[in-house]
Formats: structure tokens, C-alpha cells, sequence
């Protein structure tokens, strides 16, 4: 029997690995800064960490039976070309790639026909180069969507490829009770369901409550976006360095709003979560799945020249792009061929704006070629989850 136990210590890395989430979002993982309101295509964009849901096409990406290795799927796009230097490979040579995805948070700004039109727009660009997104709408999104008359059809978005969860915006440093907690997160899943295929994953939903216990009741397989505000759900004595005294002055606040694990080898495989007291320990019977991201990508200049700060409204830039790129190729160097490898950046309360668009292009081309080489592989939340859980049938 496998029984990987992780746990995290709290050692701060460089500011190109410990990426901060920017944008608004009273559930822990949104973030501060100006943000700007109406269609997506006006103002700047801001960002916040990561959300999950899964949703696939048919033939989702799977784990080869005995080295949990992901073999090319219909939800993930990549090439069966040779690897390149410093991925991970399996005994026989073939590469492990990282399974790649976006977690777009949807949140405040208007969400009229505009900003749906340029969100669907912006998926296109993805499918342009095979790529796969996952989509986190709050509920006023979904209530908009909806209509009448209808302005986004999520189904339509899912047959394309990518998936759909919840941005619930639930919990935070304050203490509220389980029962509370776990019906605030099931009006997210009820409220979204109905109109999407596949409902797996949450994001946004830590605080000083069991937030594993109340999201699975509420029916989520799994959650995205882990931040620092994830450790209030443990006792202090149990917390790792140097967060045993949180004193967050809310979900927002620099100290608890960047991503956790803080080490990118932690932060590149997902687990299993039993209770929020001990969420950071992989155990055979968790029922929720703990997907961890790595930061937003529009915001992680602003990080690197801030770090710890509060960070102001985001625009993705060429210097993004390089560190993104740098973070993602430390990734590929640490595949692990017996592990299912995941990666993810969040793009908080998405917005785009024309002058973005050929920054997002180049970055596009420059994952083209990391798909082309083997070492990654597009796959939505969805994708991800059906890769991990060919794994744990394969490793009983």
C-alpha cells in the first residue's frame, strides 16, 4: 500500500516561488487592490489565487497503471515528442509531464454580455494552442450568466474542454461554526450545479472552521487555491514555521493571502485532506482532494518587486511571463513519473485588456513548445482529478 504523508514546513522561498494572489475576495482566496469594474475588455486586470472544479472531455487525461505516469487524454492537448532536458521520466524513457491549467477567478466587476463575450473570447485564444482553463465563477457571475436572457452557457464552455467550480468566498480568520460553514458552501454547489455537467471543485472556502468536512457535506470532491488563511483550520501548536500565531487581519491580508505550500515540490502534486486539522497530511481516507496552485499570473512581477505587500491592480506583462515560465520549467525539472504532476497559476477577478493580449500570445507560444517537448500537457481541474484518481486505483 502507498500512503504518502506530506507535510509542509513553512520555509519562505524566493519571490519567483512564493507568489502572492491579488484581487478581491471575501473568501480567502481573492485579494486587495483597485480594481476596475465593467466589460472585461476595459481596465486593468487584477488577479487572486486559484480555484478548482473539474469538468472534461471524453478520453480525460489518465494515470498509466503502475507508475501513475499521465498518458494524453481528450481534456489535455500535448505532443508525443521526445522530452526535454530535466523533466521527469518514467523507467522506460517516456517523459511525466506536468498537467497545466488557469484558474480564472470571476468576480467583481459587471457582468454583462461584454465581459462574457470577452471571456469566451479568451477561452478561445486557450483552444487556439490546445490549452485548457478552469473557471471559478461566484454566484452573482452564475446569477448573470443565467439570465434571462441568457448571457454564458458554462455547459457549452465544459464541451470545449475546460471546467467549471465554485468561487465560494466562504470562511476567513473569524471563527464560525461547522453547520454554518457547510451551508454557505452548499448554496455555492446548488446554486452553480444545474448549470454545468460536472461540478467537482471549490476554491475560496478556508478559514477558522473544518473547511475540509463542510465542503465535502456540502458535495466538492476537491479544492483549489490553498493560501496561508488554510492554516486557521488547525490547532497554532500543530501549524508549521513560522505561522504557529496567525493574526490575519482578514482572507485578504498579505501574511495569509499567498499560496501554501510555499515549496514548489509541495506544491506540484495534489492529496488527499481527511479534516481541516490536519489538512496538510495525504490520508488514504480524505475525501477531498487538495489541488495546490502556485500564485497568479498577472501579479507576480508586482510580487517579486513587493514581496509581502499588498498588491495594487495587475497587468500582465513580459516580465510575468518570464517568471511564470521560470516557475513552470522548475516544475518540469521536479516531475515526479510516479506522481501525478499538476501546476496551475490563478487569474484573479479576470479581466484582459487589448494591450495584454499579444503579452498573453507570446506566452502561449512559449508553452507551445514545453508541449511540443513532452514535459507538459494542458489538462483542466477536471483533468487533473481523473488523473489522480487513475492513480489511487493503481496504487491501493
Amino acid at each position: 500500500m502507498v500512503h504518502r504523508a506530506w507535510r509542509f514546513t513553512g520555509a519562505l522561498l524566493s519571490s519567483t516561488a512564493l507568489l502572492v494572489a491579488c484581487g478581491d475576495d471575501g473568501g480567502g482566496s481573492g485579494g486587495t487592490g483597485g480594481e476596475t469594474s465593467g466589460a472585461a475588455t476595459s481596465g486593468g486586470s487584477t488577479s487572486t489565487a486559484g480555484s478548482s472544479s473539474g469538468v472534461t472531455t471524453s478520453g480525460s487525461t489518465t494515470a498509466e497503471p503502475g507508475t501513475g505516469a499521465p498518458t494524453t487524454g481528450g481534456d489535455s492537448s500535448s505532443s508525443s515528442g521526445g522530452g526535454s532536458s530535466g523533466g521527469g521520466t518514467t523507467g522506460g524513457g517516456a517523459v511525466a509531464p506536468v498537467l497545466l491549467t488557469i484558474t480564472l477567478h470571476l468576480e467583481n466587476k459587471t457582468f454583462d454580455a461584454a465581459y462574457f463575450a470577452s471571456l469566451d473570447a479568451f477561452a478561445a485564444t486557450f483552444e487556439a494552442h490546445g490549452g485548457r482553463l478552469t473557471f471559478e465563477p461566484r454566484d452573482q457571475v452564475v446569477t448573470a450568466a443565467a439570465g434571462p436572457p441568457m448571457l454564458f452557457d458554462w455547459k457549452a464552455l465544459e464541451a470545449r474542454g475546460h471546467s467549471v467550480g465554485s468561487h465560494a468566498a466562504i470562511g476567513g480568520t473569524q471563527t464560525v461554526s461547522l453547520d454554518t460553514f457547510t451551508a454557505q458552501a452548499k448554496m455555492r454547489h446548488d446554486h452553480l450545479a444545474p448549470h454545468v455537467n460536472r461540478l467537482d471543485h471549490v476554491s475560496g472556502n478556508c478559514g477558522a472552521v473544518d473547511w475540509v468536512t463542510g465542503v465535502v457535506a456540502a458535495g466538492f470532491k476537491a479544492t483549489t487555491a490553498a493560501t496561508v488563511l488554510c492554516l486557521y483550520s488547525m490547532d497554532p501548536a500543530d501549524r508549521p514555521d513560522p505561522y504557529k500565531d496567525l493574526a490575519c487581519a482578514g482572507p485578504t491580508d498579505p501574511v495569509c493571502h499567498h499560496s501554501y505550500p510555499e515549496d514548489l515540490p509541495a506544491r506540484m502534486h495534489p492529496w488527499r485532506a481527511k479534516s481541516g486539522a490536519d489538512w496538510l497530511t495525504d490520508d488514504p481516507a480524505g475525501q477531498l482532494v487538495v489541488i495546490p496552485g502556485s500564485g497568479t499570473l498577472p501579479c507576480l512581477a508586482e510580487e517579486a518587486n513587493n514581496p509581502g505587500g499588498t498588491l495594487p491592480s495587475c497587468t500582465l506583462t513580459a516580465e510575468d511571463v518570464t517568471l511564470a515560465l521560470a516557475d513552470l520549467d522548475a516544475a518540469i525539472a521536479l516531475a515526479d513519473p510516479d506522481l501525478v504532476n499538476s501546476f496551475y497559476w490563478v487569474w484573479g477577478s479576470w479581466a484582459i485588456t487589448p494591450a495584454e493580449q499579444p503579452v498573453l500570445e507570446d506566452f502561449l507560444a512559449a508553452v507551445d513548445e514545453r508541449v511540443a517537448a513532452g514535459t507538459v500537457q494542458w489538462a483542466s481541474v477536471g483533468g487533473i482529478l481523473d488523473a489522480y484518481a487513475a492513480w489511487v486505483q493503481a496504487h491501493p
